[in-house]
Parts: C-alpha cells; structure tokens; sequence
C-alpha cells in the first residue's frame, strides 16, 4: 500500500482515509480540504433542492389562484348570461302578449269589414307583416339555438380541437344579444382564405376583395350568399362585433361541413330519363321549385321522386300514375 497522499500530483505522507467523500488515502491538508468542499456540495445541493420545491410550491399557488380567479370569473359570465335569457324570455313573452292582442285587434277589424262598418287600409296588412317578420326571425333563432348545441356536441369529441374551442369561448363576449347579432351591419371579411381558420378545402363561396359595397346585415350574408350554416353565420358575426383576430381565431374547424344542407348541390334526378335528361345541377332546397317550375310536374310527383331520392331509391321503381308522369317507352331510362 502507497504511503503517498493520493490527491493528483501531490507527495506528502497519507493522514487519514477520506471515507466521507471520494474513498482516497489523503494528507492532513488534502483531507481539510476535501471536507470543505463536500460540505459545499452539499449545501449547494440541498439549496438546489429547495429552491426547486419553491419553484413547485409557488407554481401551485398561481394555479390556485388562477383557477379561483377563472372560476369567479365564470359564476359571473353564468349568471349574467342566466339574467341576459331570462330578460329575452320575459321580451319573447311580452311579445306574444303584444301579438295576440294585435290578432284579436284584426279579427275585430276584418267581422266590422265584411259587415261594411269600417275599412280596411294598406298600413293594416303592413303591421300584419311587420309581426310575422319577428315571428319569422323568432323560429329561426330557435333552430339556430337548436342546431349549436348539436354542433356543440359533435364537436367536443374531436379532441384536436378541445382547446381551440376553449380558448375561442373564453374570448367571445357571450353577452351580445340576439338583437344585435340580427342586426349587425358591416364589410363581409371573407374575401380570402387563411382567416377564421378558412381553407380551401371547405369550399367556400368567397367575396371579391376588389368590390365595394355599403354595409349588409352580415349574418343574412353569410347564410345566403356564402351558403354558411346558421350556427356559423352566427358565431362569425360575433366574433366580428367582439374585433377577434380573424389570423388567431379559429372559426371553420377541418373536419367539420360548413355549409347549410340546403344549398347543398345535386344532380336533377331526371338525368337518367332519356326524354328528359336534364343535367342540371340545383340546390336539394330548390328541387321542388326545379321540378314543379322547370318541368311542370305535380305536387304528387314531386312528393314521390322527393320520397324516393331520401330513400335512394331508383325513379325505375316508382310507380307513377300516367297523368302524372308520363313515358314514351320503357327505354327512355338509360
């Protein structure tokens, strides 16, 4: 056994064995001096440690205090969004109250018309139609809320998009009413793709950046010229009146079909008929306009190849009465 200290290149006699540290044979000085430092890496790792678990505990904290800060944050968007359908119930019920009095009104107006105690004026059938405009945009509201909360719930078991659809929700101001939404005039944005996640696989009908109108009702655009689905039309034009960045806000998810089904287009169903082989392509919501309007069929005809087309079933196995529909011969299906 060496009785040279082992510490590199010195030479002085062995003192004592370093048991605590490295295991070598060392000299008074080199053992002095080995404690020393392994007392500094010890401390410096138990710093080290500590330090780390501050970090932890302090990370802890903020998410507590965030979470609790979110959760305050959603009881007041709950509760205020709660009072927001409340007072639009308590206004669609005022308005039924307002529109049966108008329609008991009228039908008193029309008994003292036909008894020749009164006239009737153009303002009168005016009215009338104002009303049935609001009961119009009422129905359509409650399809639109309907249909969300179907889109809603397909989309929430696409995963890809949880967070997406989070962080959309948290930025949208859910307090604009429906009113306002109706009613929202402007410039229609969609003039190009790659905004509101818009790419060229959904398809759709684009503006041209070069015309220039005044301001349209932009949830009516959308719906009719652009062929958006309601829903869609909707949360757009929200997220327009909120000023989203139309770069970072991801509206048209991949995946998902935008377009409303009735304007989706199909091939006329009589282009396999010979005597008729109309190549039309139509909008399935004009096909009973196409076939009644284009080729004067009956509204039992229409009723049959409608039924028919929902069932995919062929026009060869229909059976049609002759007055109806007629063939020149059996050949005219190709």
């Amino acid at each position: 056994m060496s009785k040279v200290c082992e510490h590199p290149f010195c030479t002085r006699s062995i003192s004592t064995t370093c048991s605590n540290h490295c295991q070598l044979d060392l000299c008074q000085e080199h053992t002095i001096e080995h404690k020393a430092l392994f007392l500094v890496q010890y401390e410096k790792s138990f710093n080290k440690a500590t330090e780390s678990l501050n970090e932890i505990i302090n990370s802890i904290e903020e998410t507590k205090k965030n979470l609790n800060n979110n959760y305050q944050k959603d009881i007041f968007l709950v509760n205020e969004n709660h009072n927001n359908k409340l007072n639009e119930l308590e206004q669609e019920f005022q308005f039924v109250i307002a529109t049966q009095k108008l329609i008991k009104q009228k039908l008193q107006l029309l008994n003292d018309v036909k008894n020749d105690q009164t006239f009737l004026y153009q303002y009168e059938i005016e009215q009338i139609k104002l009303y049935l405009t609001k009961i119009h945009e009422y129905h359509q509201d409650t399809i639109a809320k309907e249909n969300n909360k179907n889109d809603m719930e397909t989309s929430s078991s696409f995963n890809s998009d949880t967070n997406a659809d989070v962080n959309y929700s948290h930025k949208l101001n859910t307090n604009i009413k429906s009113n306002n939404v109706k009613h929202f005039y402007g410039q229609c944005p969609l003039t190009r793709l790659g905004i509101y996640g818009l790419t060229n696989k959904h398809k759709l009908r684009l503006c041209s950046s070069n015309r220039k109108t005044s301001d349209i009702c932009l949830i009516k655009h959308f719906n009719r010229y652009h062929h958006l689905k309601w829903t869609l039309s909707s949360t757009l034009t929200k997220a327009i009146i909120n000023k989203l960045d139309p770069l970072t806000t991801c509206i048209f998810q991949s995946g998902f079909d935008i377009i409303d089904q009735r304007f989706h287009r199909i091939r006329c169903p009589l282009n396999k008929i010979k005597s008729y082989n109309c190549r039309s392509l139509i909008f399935i919501g004009s096909l009973k306009k196409h076939l009644l309007k284009v080729h004067h069929f009956k509204l039992k005809t229409y009723n049959k190849i409608n039924e028919a087309i929902k069932r995919k079933i062929s026009l060869m196995k229909i059976d049609f009465d002759e007055d109806e529909f007629k063939f020149n011969d059996k050949n005219q299906f190709m």
